[in-house]
């Protein structure tokens, strides 16, 4: 648990310091809540209901009435495990920010709103800036991650243009592509919330500050349009990957139906010198079974350089 005061300097402070006069965040445990800080801070039996919910959700609906603002939001490291992500719950009021720690195997969640805390500073900071600060650190090297998505696609249009790839490249395709798809819902369930914060509707932000989460939100829809973007693109790594399984597959059915061709004429001088009629002029000739390997011979080759003039070859 860390609970922290803005005033002339940051100062930790304890769950019955908090003043409502003086700005306020931390990261708090559902066991906190339970042990008499939800009264303290108007933290309702429906919210508490809400953060025991175990579904793994993306999009959740965002709850603003009776001065307060809250939602569910699955924190996630963009380069890692589809599965492996954070859950918070975010809890705002005048003066307030609490971050209910949900799933954090990491701990990444208070170290994020420390590293968060003293960057601001705390004689001029607002709420909206604090809010838009902590979700700017977690978002802090999605715009790297995803120039390295954009470069591991790359990687794999050299790999079609090089023709090596592997057996398992189109599931490497399918499944980087369902690993975006999970990373622009990410982005979405962020989208919703800061439109929330912005409709205001509860007049729970200063108006004059919601350019922060204006600012934010610009930086999440390029992320989330990034997103979409290499997916896009996926896509077409995927055609061309199809599209080179089927140059080959014709390559291959082209040199059959060339051997076919050759090989029809030779096959028809074979049958037709393999029957024994008795009166056949070339069984009792001295040259005859010279003739028909030059015959079969010049046969070959007049064929191949008939399939290389029509660049079949």
């Amino acid at each position: 648990m860390m609970l922290y005061e803005f005033s002339d300097t940051l100062k930790q402070i304890t769950p019955k310091q908090i003043d409502d006069s003086r700005l306020t965040a931390g990261v708090v445990t559902m066991d906190l809540l339970k042990g008499g800080l939800a009264a303290r801070v108007g933290f309702g039996a429906g919210l508490m209901e809400e953060c025991e919910r175990t579904e793994g959700r993306f999009r959740s609906a965002v709850d603003m009435a009776d001065g307060h603002l809250f939602a569910i939001v699955s924190v996630r490291e963009i380069s890692g495990e589809q599965d492996a992500r954070d859950r918070v719950g975010l809890f705002v009021k005048k003066n307030l920010m609490l971050i209910v720690s949900l799933r954090d195997d990491d701990e990444s969640i208070p170290a994020a709103l420390e590293e968060t805390l003293t960057r601001l500073n705390s004689k001029t900071v607002s709420l909206e800036r604090l809010i838009c600060a902590f979700f700017e650190r977690l978002l802090s090297k999605d715009g790297s991650d995803m120039e390295r998505f954009d470069h591991r696609i790359a990687g794999m249009e050299e790999q079609i243009e090089d023709n090596t790839t592997g057996k398992r490249f189109n599931g490497e395709v399918l499944a980087l592509r369902r690993q975006l798809l999970v990373i622009r819902n990410y982005y979405e369930q962020l989208l919703d919330l800061f439109d929330a914060m912005l409709e205001n509707e509860a007049d729970l932000f200063a108006t004059k500050q919601l350019y922060h989460f204006r600012t934010a939100r610009d930086k999440i829809a390029r992320l989330s349009a990034n997103a979409q973007l290499l997916r896009d693109s996926l896509v077409q790594v995927r055609e061309a990957y199809m599209a080179a399984l089927d140059y080959n597959a014709n390559r291959i059915m082209k040199v059959f139906t060339v051997v076919t061709t050759v090989f029809l004429p030779l096959t028809l001088i074979v049958g037709w010198y393999g029957m024994n009629f008795q009166h056949m002029p070339e069984l009792s000739s001295r040259f005859g079974y010279p003739a028909v390997i030059v015959l079969s011979i010049l046969v070959v080759v007049l064929s191949l350089l008939f399939f290389k003039k029509k660049r079949l070859l």
